[in-house]
């Protein structure tokens, strides 16, 4: 591959390591992006752009578009709820890659770029600490559905401020916090007795756990949104 060309969008992403859904991380066909000016490959199984940004840098040895490059170039590719998953992904861990503010910030100075205001509604949704899109996703359809937006990665300490336990999504004021279980606290036995333990902690700081698994949102979410109201109205939320 020449040296001005890079790998871009939902390639770039694989490589990147970036949360994709699994349509995108599944495409074989390879993004390559080009300067102004220089013919975009074409080849079957390739597909072409010219590069907006010119920064560049590699990864396991390949050239790829940056990490921030590569979100705003995903803009035409991921609807709504997606592209703040990717978002937050840029904004995960304990050493961020970005935060929200920087993806505010660049997503602003975007003007006249297809999927500009995508990115800016994604960037005025993203969140630092989340751990999973799943998160995302939940988080955004609670909002959606009009209750208030939860803390992400909520630390809950005891009376003494020693740790508890780390929650999914919280209310601190109500004491309600939603946790999501994946796969694995099912099928490991050991998992599944630290969740027990771990729940009746939480539960002895008087907090109410509301847990979930993606069945709650592919059946539409009623019932979920009704535990997590019920939960809320009971510690005395109005909204």
């Amino acid at each position: 591959m020449p040296a001005t060309h890079v790998f871009s969008h939902s390639t770039a992403a694989v490589i990147h390591g970036i949360w994709l859904p699994s349509r995108l991380e599944g495409d074989r066909r390879l993004h390559v992006s080009v300067p102004p000016g220089v013919r975009a490959p074409q080849v079957v199984g390739i597909i072409g752009h010219e590069r907006v940004d010119g920064t560049m840098q590699r990864v396991y040895g390949f050239p790829v578009t940056s990490l921030i490059q590569t979100w705003i170039d995903l803009s035409p590719l991921l609807p709504r709820i997606e592209l703040v998953a990717a978002a937050d992904f840029l904004c995960s861990g304990r050493n961020p890659w970005h935060t929200p503010d920087e993806l505010r910030a660049v997503a602003a100075a975007l003007i006249g770029r297809r999927g500009c205001r995508a990115l800016r509604k994604a960037a005025a949704l993203a969140r630092a600490a989340v751990d999973s899109p799943q998160e995302t996703r939940t988080r955004l359809f609670l909002v959606d559905a009009g209750i208030p937006e939860p803390v992400v990665n909520f630390e809950i300490l005891d009376a003494r401020g020693v740790f508890v336990a780390r929650v999914d999504l919280a209310w601190p004021r109500f004491k309600v916090c939603v946790e999501y279980e994946g796969d694995g606290h099912r099928s490991n036995q050991r998992q599944f007795r630290v969740d027990i333990t771990r729940r009746e902690r939480v539960e002895d700081q008087k907090w109410r756990m509301v847990r979930i698994t993606d069945d709650d949102l592919k059946t539409g979410g009623q019932e979920l949104l009704r535990r997590v109201r019920a939960a809320l109205v009971e510690r005395g939320a109005r909204w």
